[in-house]
């Protein structure tokens, strides 16, 4: 099935219909702030698309009874795979947000191209399980651990070198014949968060992505915002500006295993993550003091409506950060009793080991139907 391009209008209200499954016309208007005309033409449009379907009439006070718009499923799929240092994932996203598959496609020496036909190979044939026709599939988003220095050319850690300097987007698009998205992965699980996470809450938030490193992806009015290199949201340097140790998942691993916790490597340490774990208290005792000036500098240099806390840092140690964050100007004294609006802290909703995928997965409908 090819979609038609999707108005503006159309795609506000098909990320409201997502968000909660099925949505009263009536209650569209209320949350996109669209005229009842612009919200009948829009679910119009996106029926004929096929994409959303007219249901019941539903009552919602006075006036005449509203119809319900639900969200077709099966209607588009996208194939989402993260690269990271460690391990390659890949899921099957449907459009209501549905994982309906996952694999791991990690493979010795991490080789890309492999990988990538790994990848496609998955999300096909789990189509054809389905009984689904391919021609539903969206195509493929990319996510890897690396800043740009080019248009869909990243520059990966060691461990990840036949990813680099290669443009992603030729490279697998040649490969497979299908529609390529590429992002680093803090941008892409910020999208992720953005559709299907608690970044559904705001319009413009900060993500921020604990890994092996650290880094950032900004949503800004429904969009993340990329910067001139694609690199807005490498915050990992402002540790070293500040004469701080990036507190990432690596740093956690040394400080665990300095107190007798031995794991095989990031993936088993954030699946059997158990908070009790000797040295987890001292690596907090640390890093709090680097966290809480990263969110402070962010609060004051972005004004977003939040930070969201994330990546693969296991929840419940994110969330203990977030309670322990300091603002600095709550030391200072308040001009005329009045201090500039808080800015939310938030933990990521998505879990940890699928962040990534899922992010890379959201990226497609993010560039094709949503925002």
């Amino acid at each position: 099935m090819k979609v038609a391009a999707i108005s503006g209008r159309g795609r506000a209200v098909l990320f409201a219909v997502r968000r909660h499954g099925r949505i009263s016309r009536s209650a569209l208007i209320r949350e996109t702030e669209l005229s009842g005309t612009a919200v009948f033409r829009a679910t119009e449009e996106l029926e004929a698309a096929g994409l959303v379907r007219a249901g019941e009439a539903v009552a919602a006070g006075r006036g005449q009874p509203s119809a319900t718009i639900h969200i077709k499923p099966d209607a588009a799929f996208a194939i989402g795979l993260s690269v990271m240092t460690d391990r390659a994932d890949a899921v099957l996203l449907d459009l209501a947000g549905n994982v309906r598959a996952r694999r791991e496609v990690t493979l010795p020496g991490m080789p890309r191209d492999a990988i990538i036909d790994a990848a496609a190979a998955f999300g096909i044939e789990t189509l054809a399980s389905l009984d689904i026709d391919r021609n539903r599939l969206k195509g493929i988003g990319i996510a890897v651990a690396g800043f740009f220095v080019a248009p869909d050319t990243v520059n990966p850690g060691a461990e990840l070198d036949d990813w680099a300097l290669v443009d992603l987007h030729a490279a697998a698009s040649r490969r497979l014949g299908l529609p390529v998205a590429v992002e680093n992965i803090a941008g892409a699980a910020a999208i992720g968060e953005r559709l299907l996470g608690v970044g559904a809450r705001y319009r413009s938030f900060c993500y921020l992505n604990v890994a092996a490193g650290f880094g950032a992806g900004l949503v800004v009015d429904g969009t993340l915002m990329r910067g001139r290199h694609g690199n807005a949201g490498e915050v990992a340097g402002l540790f070293a500006l500040a004469g701080r140790t990036i507190p990432n998942l690596a740093t956690l691993r040394a400080c665990l295993a300095d107190h007798g916790v031995a794991t095989t490597g990031i993936a088993d340490m954030v699946s059997r993550f158990d908070p009790d774990w000797s040295g987890v208290e001292a690596w907090l005792a640390e890093h709090q003091p680097s966290f809480s000036y990263l969110l402070g500098a962010l609060r004051f240099t972005l004004d977003t409506e939040a930070l969201v806390l994330g990546g693969r840092l296991p929840r419940e140690l994110a969330r203990r950060i977030i309670a322990a964050a300091e603002w600095p100007e709550d030391a200072w004294p308040a001009r005329r009793n009045r201090r500039a609006p808080a800015t939310m802290l938030d933990v990521a909703s998505l879990s940890p080991d699928l962040a990534g995928p899922l992010g890379a997965a959201s990226l497609v409908f993010h560039q094709t139907l949503f925002d």
